[in-house]
């Protein structure tokens, strides 16, 4: 996996092959196996290339969606968010949260639409086309990994990232109210500036959480301070806060592994792509993520039981048949002492019984004479006869039969029924008595 984020934000700049990116290489999508910053041409290939928007390149905004047709959910949403938004909704790509739907009250991600289509475009021709995209900081609520805190049983209320954009150092903040950005500064004033103009041109007041020991009307909230290192002396400084080390290449991914795609709508990518892209992710997850660990487990000791079980099967079938065969030639070896070299014991016992037979008179299955007493027998009906026979030892071929080919296929199923060998081709039966 291949998760990428652009170093500089700008809408105003068209991005191209020079264009500077944060890069993280990751074989299962679960840890960091190498990052680096590079110009999009010098970018390592990968099949699974995930796009992470930064945090101020995003709005959101929280809609009760009405219940309305697929194919209109995209006008319904340019009705709805119209007075909301700075700018002209045309010119913005929206996204709802991952599972929502028409009839629900849903977040819905808005962002710059021709400056997401370049990114697209740039990546494209460079030969990494983006599989998914994803937002680097949501509302939280939405089962994200951002969502858990140090421990299980307290996830935090508030998650506060500090990090670098644009030589600058910004807060991005998260709760279950939304998302907001503002730049940092020295704290000559408080600490903060006032929030800028939103990013894109969308809405700066879009409600975002509070800071908590900002406001005192906000009450205490469970928060979860974190910080790039290259961001983290000013933050500690400006709020007074311990903020816990979480570098950018971390910070990506915990992004990808999120639910979110913002690819819906006219930006969706083939269909193809987003099953190959929801496979690759399941089959990461289940390889893995520690909640699959116990599945893992169960599985290998079923493979590892069935193997061990269809060898032990296996062997006592092998020692079964060894006895079987064993037995077969000390059978053969009793009755025919003579015989001192093995090879086909039911074989040679057939050959030697039919020359003991011979020898003593009798007669056998290979004799003409017992081969013509089988024809009778197993004539049904009116009786028919060959008018010609050829006779080798142990085989029989009668032709010219005055019936025809049903009554001849009849008598064929019969002998085989009664224990020989018999073929029909044409007019002519093969006869031969049964070696097996």
């Amino acid at each position: 996996m291949l998760i990428l984020t652009p170093a500089h934000f700008s809408v105003a700049t068209e991005p191209g092959p020079t264009a500077l990116l944060d890069w993280v290489g990751s074989t299962l999508g679960q840890q960091v196996a190498e990052h680096g910053q590079c110009a999009v041409s010098l970018l390592p290939r990968d099949d699974d290339v995930v796009l992470v928007l930064p945090p101020r390149a995003v709005s959101w905004h929280q809609l009760a969606l009405p219940k309305v047709a697929a194919g209109k959910l995209r006008a319904v949403l340019d009705g709805m968010l119209e007075e909301r938004l700075l700018g002209d909704t045309e010119q913005l790509h929206f996204a709802l949260e991952p599972g929502g739907r028409p009839g629900r009250t849903v977040w819905v991600a808005a962002c710059h639409k021709a400056w997401l289509q370049g990114w697209l475009r740039t990546l494209e021709a460079a030969g990494r086309p983006v599989s998914r995209i994803v937002p680097a900081l949501a509302p939280l609520g939405q089962g994200t990994p951002q969502d858990a805190g140090p421990t299980d049983d307290a996830p935090p209320d508030v998650i506060h990232w500090a990090h670098v954009g644009a030589e600058r150092s910004w807060l991005a903040s998260a709760s279950a109210r939304g998302v907001s950005c503002i730049p940092l500064r020295e704290p000559t004033t408080g600490g903060l500036n006032e929030p800028g103009p939103g990013a894109a041109g969308l809405d700066a007041a879009t409600p975002g959480p509070d800071v908590p020991g900002l406001h005192p009307e906000t009450p205490p909230a469970q928060a979860r301070w974190m910080a790039d290192p290259a961001a983290v002396a000013l933050a500690e400084q400006a709020l007074g806060q311990r903020f816990e080390l979480v570098p950018l290449s971390s910070w990506l991914l915990r992004s990808s592994q999120t639910g979110w795609n913002l690819a819906q709508f006219d930006l969706s990518l083939s269909s193809s792509s987003r099953r190959q892209q929801r496979w690759l992710q399941s089959l990461r997850q289940w390889r893995s993520a520690p909640a699959w660990r116990p599945a893992r487990w169960g599985l290998a000791a079923l493979v590892a039981m069935q193997l061990v079980g269809l060898n032990a099967t296996a062997w006592y079938e092998r020692r079964s048949l060894d006895r079987k065969e064993q037995a077969v030639r000390q059978t053969l070896q009793q009755a025919f002492p003579k015989v001192t070299l093995v090879l086909d014991a039911p074989l040679q016992m057939q050959r030697e019984l039919a020359a003991l037979l011979q020898a003593h008179g009798a007669l056998s299955g290979a004799d003409l004479e017992a081969q013509l007493a089988a024809l009778a027998q197993s004539s049904t009906g009116a009786p028919i006869a060959p008018r010609s026979i050829e006779f080798t030892p142990g085989e029989a071929r009668f032709g010219a039969w005055s019936a025809p080919e049903e009554p001849l296929r009849q008598l064929q199923q019969t002998l085989e029924r009664n224990g020989w060998r018999a073929t029909l081709e044409g007019d002519v039966l093969t006869l031969r008595a049964e070696t097996r």
